[in-house]
């Protein structure tokens, strides 16, 4: 199977919602997206974040737009946040950690790539064991962490083919 690429999605996004894709911006260069992991010492399987925010920095969001207009995948609530603002949510579950126990499974091990607005992610998985693996972070379901596919080319795969189609991403 073809690798995917950032190229595709951003192309089947401009086919699909070009409001949002006029909002994307610019990726980040490569040595300071590292350079601001290292400080906040996310490690593990970081090319998924580094590639990601490299290709584009989040999307630049106001009230204005409905949230089909917002996010990058069709039926969905989850949004694209600049790369700081990610990090910062990274951070937070280390802090939510100390007095969420459940908290515990994502601090440190799951990086924040895309947001719902509310308590909900889709994140990497930074264990190197999981092989970039991206999981869905859900605080108020039964189960905190879940699975939703066995690699980042998978999830970038969904999410060029839930543009194509105007269709949700299979995860959901």
């Amino acid at each position: 199977m073809n690798k995917p690429t950032f190229e595709q999605f951003e192309k089947a996004i401009c086919q699909r919602n070009p409001i949002l894709a006029d909002r994307l911006q610019q990726g980040l260069p490569q040595t300071r997206i590292r350079q601001l992991l290292q400080r906040a010492q996310v490690e593990g399987e970081i090319k998924p974040i580094v590639d990601l925010f490299m290709w584009k920095n989040g999307s630049d969001l106001d009230p204005s737009l409905t949230i089909d207009e917002a996010t990058l995948f069709p039926q969905s609530y989850y949004i694209f946040m600049d790369f700081e603002f990610m990090l910062s949510h990274f951070k937070m579950h280390k802090t939510w950690s100390r007095y969420q126990p459940p908290f515990m499974e994502v601090a440190g091990r799951c990086f924040p790539l895309f947001w719902d607005g509310d308590v909900n992610w889709i994140a990497v998985d930074l264990d190197a064991s999981a092989h970039g693996r991206v999981v869905v972070i859900e605080k108020r379901a039964d189960k905190l962490v879940r699975e939703a596919y066995v690699s980042f080319d998978e999830f970038l795969r969904d999410a060029i083919r839930a543009n194509e189609d105007n269709n949700k991403l299979t995860c959901f």
